[in-house]
């Protein structure tokens, strides 16, 4: 179970990083989301404030309601779904406050409360400096105004997927096991978080830790699987190339071949996981666009939950 100690520890460790005097950390935050979800581009670049805030959360295996995100006013889109909007006077640590510069009703930036001061935050903020607010390029510990705060997340830190007991619960429904290999079922929510991972890391039979690092060896296998799972044909149609590089990066053209393959392999499941009927004509781009959005990451618990762990395979030993 993650603190909030830890998450603001986590969160602080990364204070002083910048985009503009170390070239890694200009898109860690940006790839590590490009590797689950496809990329994610602004305007003016990556403006990784919201990817920051994932990537911490992620770092102590704590999911934010309704999964990581990139856009701010889709993390408060989803946190009112779940009921974890809190008013800005009652902001704790480890909430997340979202700021609305120009007070148009669209949130901005995002950051997580370190302290409440009752008129003003400190908080831990990515993609932010004194002189540009929402597109800083650094990590820093700011001071902001309660007039500025649009809305206000509390991100449920008593319930991380880090460590999963044997009888554990989601939603306050019992996982069942699966029927090949007895391992606890995930949850199909279309959230790709650390149990997912993990789950993909035991099937493809790399180690498992719940995080999928930029050459990631579980991607290198998943990645395999799918150079002989689709046809050379199909690939250059999807890639242009009749194979992709086994390069353990999860780009878009790894999720196209997944996307492609799972709808011939279990168009049911394409169907139940919010996908189209089908894959023909104009269907094709509603499903293979080479996003993990929360259709395809669905379809993906949904093979997980039928493969077996240490085959390096979908839907076979």
């Amino acid at each position: 179970m993650a603190t909030v100690s830890q998450i603001l520890a986590k969160a602080a460790s990364q204070i002083g990083y910048s985009r503009y005097s170390d070239p890694e950390t200009g898109t860690r935050y940006g790839r590590w989301y490009a590797t689950l979800f496809g990329p994610y581009f602004g305007q003016s670049g990556v403006p990784y404030c919201a990817m920051f805030v994932s990537w911490v959360q992620a770092q102590c295996g704590v999911t934010p309601p309704g999964g990581y995100f990139a856009y701010v006013p889709s993390g408060i889109a989803a946190a009112r779904k779940e009921g974890r909007l809190v008013s800005k006077t009652a902001a704790k640590p480890g909430d997340l406050a979202c700021f609305d510069w120009n007070n148009d009703g669209i949130a901005d930036h995002i950051g997580f409360v370190e302290r409440n001061y009752g008129t003003y935050y400190q908080t831990i903020e990515g993609n932010t400096s004194a002189s540009n607010q929402s597109n800083g390029g650094s990590v820093q510990r700011r001071t902001r105004a309660l007039s500025a705060v649009i809305a206000v997340i509390r991100p449920d830190y008593s319930s991380t997927t880090s460590k999963t007991p044997a009888a554990a619960t989601s939603s306050g429904v019992t996982r069942q096991r699966t029927g090949t290999d007895n391992q606890l079922m995930l949850v199909v929510d279309g959230i790709m978080g650390t149990s997912t991972i993990r789950r993909l890391q035991q099937v493809m039979g790399t180690t498992i830790d719940g995080r999928i690092d930029t050459p990631s060896p579980c991607i290198r296998h998943f990645q395999t699987f799918l150079n002989t799972a689709v046809s050379a044909g199909a690939l250059r149609t999807l890639t242009g190339a009749s194979q992709f590089d086994v390069d353990g990066v999860l780009g878009s053209k790894t999720w196209k071949a997944f996307q492609y393959w799972s709808a011939h392999a279990r168009p049911a499941w394409m169907r139940q996981s919010g996908g189209p009927a089908d894959l023909n004509g104009e269907n094709w781009g509603k499903w293979v666009d080479g996003i993990a959005g929360p259709n395809t990451v669905r379809m993906l618990q949904h093979c997980l939950n039928s493969s077996y762990k240490g085959s390096g395979k979908l839907l076979a030993k």
